[in-house]
C-alpha cells in the first residue's frame, strides 16, 4: 500500500474522528450529566499520560522494522518482534501496576474537589480505562509492524471501522442506561477487538512470529539515543493540555461540574489545534531541505511569513467566527448550561493560533538541531501553568484555570519563543509579523464587525439555520475579500491551482 493512500486514509481518520466526537458528545453530555461527564474526562486525562510510557519507541519499531522489511529479512523481524513483544509486555505491567497505585489514591487525590460517591464512580471508570490503557501498551509492537510495512488500509482503515462502530456502541449502551461505564466498556471492548486484528494480521498475513530464541536487545540502545529533550517537551505538552482538569479536581471544591464545562472548551481549542496541526503538516516537508541547503536570514524569514501567512489565514478565520457565534454553537451544540465554555475556548484559542502561525521557527530549530531551548522554555511553560492553576483556582475554579493557561501560553508561545526565533533564526519581527498580517488583517476586522452586526437580526432564534447562515455570511465575506485585496499571488494560486486542475481534466482549460 502506498504513501499516497496513507495520506488520504489518514485524513478520512481525521474526519471521521471530528465528525463523530461532535456528533456523538452533545448526546454524551446531555445524557451523563454535567457531573458525570466531568469526571468522565476527569478520567481520561489521567490515562493519557500514561502513553507518555511509550518513552518515542514506536518511532524506532517502525524504523528497524522498515529497515527489515526493505532487506526482506524475515528472521530478523521475527526476533526483533520478539524483543518489542517483551518490552511492550514489560511497560504493560508497569502501567498496571502505576494504574493500581493511583487507583487506590484517587480518594486522597480528590477528596477536595470530588464528593464521596464521584470518588466510586471516578474508581470504577479508571479500572475499566486502565485496562483500555494496557492492552493498547501491550499489543503496541504489532500495530506499529503494520505501520512500518505501509499497510495503510488495515491500521488506517480498521480504525476508521471501529471508530463508527465505537459511537454506535456507546450511545447504545447510553440508552440502555450503561451511563459513562457503559461508554468505557465500549472502548476497551473495540480495542481488544482492533488489537487483535492487528495480531492476527501481523502473525497470519505478514508471516511475522515474535521469536523470543537468539533474541538481541541492541535496539535499546535506540531508546537510550532518543532525545530526552523531546521528551522532555511531550511531557510539557500533556501538561499544558491535560493537566487543568486534574488540577481542578484535585484543589476546587466540588469540581464535576466545573470539570465537565472545561472539559468542552478544552475539546473545542482540541478541534482548532486539529486543523493547526494538519495545515502546518502539510506545508512544512521542505523545511529540512531548505536547511541543508545553508540559506540566508532572508531565506528562512520569507519561508516563515510564507508558511506563517496560510496559517494565520485560516485559524484567524476559524477564532473570529468563534468570537462571534461560538458562544451560539456551545449552547446548540453542549446546551445553555455550559456556555462559560465559551470563555475557556476563546481565550485560549488566542495563543494556540499564534503558536500554530509561528510554528514554521520550531520546526526550522529542529531541522538545525537546535531543539534543546525550545523544550527547555516548554517545560518552564508547564511548571509556571501548574503554579498559577493552582493558585488562581482559589480565587475562581474556573476562570482562574483559564487565566493560568492563557498567561503561560501566551507568555511561552508569543512572547518567549517568538523572541527565540529572532535570535537564533535571525527573523526581523516587524517584517515577520508585518508580512504575516499584511492584507489578512483588515478584512479579519472587516468581516468581525459583519458578524457582529449579523447578531442584531438575532438570527439565532432560528437555531442551528440561523447559525450556519450567519458563519457562512462571515466566510463569505472573508474569503471575497481576500481573494480580492488580501491574497497575494501564490496563495491565489493554492486557492485556484486545484480547481484549474479539474477543469484542465475536463477539457475545459487547457493549461493550468
Amino acid at each position: 500500500m502506498n504513501r499516497k493512500v496513507g495520506v488520504i486514509f489518514s485524513y478520512v481518520l481525521m474526519f471521521v474522528e471530528i465528525c463523530s466526537t461532535m456528533l456523538f458528545t452533545p448526546f454524551l453530555i446531555r445524557t451523563l450529566g454535567q457531573a458525570e461527564y466531568g469526571i468522565y474526562h476527569l478520567i481520561l486525562s489521567i490515562l493519557s499520560y500514561f502513553t507518555l510510557l511509550d518513552l518515542g519507541v514506536g518511532n524506532s519499531v517502525i524504523r528497524y522494522m522498515s529497515k527489515y522489511s526493505a532487506e526482506n529479512n524475515k528472521k530478523a523481524q521475527c526476533s526483533f518482534m520478539g524483543v518489542t513483544t517483551i518490552y511492550y509486555s514489560i511497560i504493560a505491567v508497569i502501567a498496571f501496576v502505576i494504574g493500581l497505585v493511583v487507583k487506590q489514591n484517587l480518594p486522597q487525590i480528590f477528596e477536595t474537589g470530588l464528593t464521596a460517591s464521584e470518588i466510586q464512580l471516578a474508581e470504577k471508570l479508571f479500572s475499566i480505562a486502565i485496562c483500555n490503557t494496557v492492552v493498547s501498551l501491550a499489543t503496541s509492537a504489532f500495530s506499529n509492524a503494520i505501520l512500518a510495512h505501509e499497510h495503510f488500509m488495515v491500521s488506517k482503515g480498521t480504525t476508521i471501522v471501529m471508530t463508527i462502530i465505537k459511537v454506535l456502541l456507546s450511545v447504545v449502551a447510553l440508552k440502555m442506561g450503561m451511563s459513562s461505564k457503559g461508554v468505557l466498556t465500549v472502548h476497551l471492548i473495540t480495542t481488544c477487538i482492533t488489537r487483535g486484528i492487528y495480531v492476527v494480521y501481523v502473525v497470519f498475513k505478514l508471516k511475522i512470529v515474535p521469536s523470543f530464541k537468539n533474541i538481541q536487545f541492541s535496539f535499546l540502545k535506540e531508546v537510550a539515543s532518543y532525545s530526552s529533550f523531546i521528551l522532555l517537551q511531550l511531557i510539557a505538552s500533556y501538561i499544558n493540555s491535560m493537566s487543568d482538569q486534574i488540577l481542578l479536581g484535585m484543589f476546587a471544591q466540588g469540581s464535576a461540574v466545573i470539570i465537565g464545562i472545561y472539559s468542552i472548551g478544552a475539546q473545542i481549542l482540541q478541534y482548532f489545534k486539529t486543523v493547526g496541526a494538519h495545515f502546518t503538516g502539510v506545508l512544512m516537508p521542505g523545511l529540512v531541505r531548505l536547511v541543508d541547503s545553508k540559506p540566508t536570514r532572508e531565506t528562512y524569514e520569507k519561508e516563515m511569513i510564507k508558511i506563517g501567512r496560510i496559517v494565520f489565514m485560516v485559524l484567524a478565520l476559524v477564532w473570529c467566527v468563534f468570537l462571534v457565534f461560538g458562544k451560539d454553537f456551545i449552547c446548540l451544540w453542549a446546551g445553555e448550561e455550559n456556555s462559560q465554555a465559551y470563555i475557556v475556548a476563546i481565550v485560549l484559542m488566542f495563543p494556540t493560533l499564534f503558536g500554530y502561525a509561528q510554528g514554521t521557527g520550531y520546526q526550522l530549530l529542529q531541522a538545525m538541531a537546535k531543539h534543546k531551548l525550545p523544550a527547555i522554555i516548554q517545560v518552564g511553560s508547564a511548571i509556571l501553568h501548574i503554579i498559577l492553576v493552582i493558585i488562581l483556582i482559589k480565587w475562581n475554579a474556573l476562570y482562574g484555570t483559564v487565566i493560568g493557561s492563557f498567561v503561560s501560553l501566551f507568555l511561552c508561545d508569543m512572547v518567549i519563543m517568538t523572541l527565540m526565533y529572532k535570535k537564533q533564526i535571525g527573523i526581523r519581527l516587524k517584517v515577520f509579523f508585518g508580512g504575516m498580517f499584511k492584507g489578512t488583517v483588515p478584512c479579519l476586522l472587516l468581516s468581525t464587525v459583519v458578524g457582529f452586526l449579523l447578531k442584531t437580526f438575532k438570527l439565532n432564534r432560528f437555531g442551528w439555520l440561523g447559525f450556519v447562515v450567519n458563519c457562512g455570511v462571515m466566510v463569505a465575506i472573508y474569503g471575497v475579500t481576500m481573494l480580492l485585496y488580501g491574497m497575494n499571488d501564490y496563495e491565489k494560486n493554492l486557492v485556484f491551482k486545484p480547481f484549474k486542475k479539474i477543469l484542465k481534466k475536463i477539457h475545459v482549460v487547457k493549461e493550468v
